[in-house]
């Protein structure tokens, strides 16, 4: 991957922490979205900046949903992923996220999977960023608004070995009442980041990458409710 340019300016503030409990799903919350992309009906439940690099795979009898490389068919108005499909049905506001992750076997200087959520269209949303290196510029929550991304995660660890071709276990918990967001990683007790920013609320969900391989698979999202709401930006992909 190539490096992350410098205006993605890492926010220095220090948050107190934020005590998150992964163990149980809160009362209250209800699974709005499962997805395990045994049929290829599932591409009609997202929307795609470039349909022709994302594909359902499938390793033995699983199978997942998996995008490749750099796209050639999508460049956003600046710095910012390039590879991005998102949940076109639904806008979350508050919600629990769990999914499967993994990088295909292959040598990645500092390989990425984002995970995307309040997406309001293609220039206003956060993203997870989960690389193997934890800098300014990689691997943990940011903020892409209009023409500016910055880093806006308090709190994270050293990074996630994304090239030993294994599946990966996500959770992301998001309380819009106090603004936080915490990611867990493989562990569930204890976030791997964390943070607290007001800027954005409700918007859609999804995955994607700045430019290199990896596979998504057993989604599921739970919360209190959602607005169900079609996106009008990215594109659909036809089913062969």
């Amino acid at each position: 991957m190539y490096k992350r340019l410098s205006f993605c300016l890492l926010n220095f503030t220090l948050l107190s922490s934020i005590p998150m409990s992964s163990q149980t799903i809160p009362e209250g919350y209800v699974l709005i979205y499962e997805q395990n992309f045994q049929s290829a009906k599932a591409f009609e439940d997202f929307r795609f900046s470039d349909p022709e690099v994302w594909k359902l795979n499938k390793i033995k009898e699983n199978r997942f949903l998996e995008f490749t490389t750099d796209s050639i068919g999508y460049t956003p108005a600046y710095y910012s992923p390039k590879n991005i499909c998102i949940l076109s049905g639904h806008i979350f506001g508050e919600f629990i996220l769990e999914a499967d992750i993994m990088q295909p076997a292959k040598e990645y200087e500092n390989g990425d999977i984002c995970v995307f959520f309040s997406v309001k269209d293609s220039m206003q949303y956060y993203y997870v960023q989960l690389a193997n290196i934890a800098d300014a510029y990689n691997h943990g929550i940011f903020l892409v608004k209009k023409d500016s991304c910055k880093k806006v995660s308090s709190d994270q660890n050293n990074g996630i070995n994304l090239s030993d071709a294994k599946w990966h276990k996500v959770r992301i918990v998001r309380n819009i009442v106090n603004r936080t967001v915490a990611v867990y990683i493989d562990n569930m007790n204890t976030p791997s980041i964390t943070a607290r920013n007001p800027e954005l609320v409700m918007g859609y969900i999804g995955f994607g990458s700045f430019d290199d391989d990896g596979r998504i698979d057993n989604i599921k999202i739970w919360a209190p409710t959602s607005i169900p709401d079609e996106a009008t930006f990215f594109y659909k992909k036809t089913i062969p």
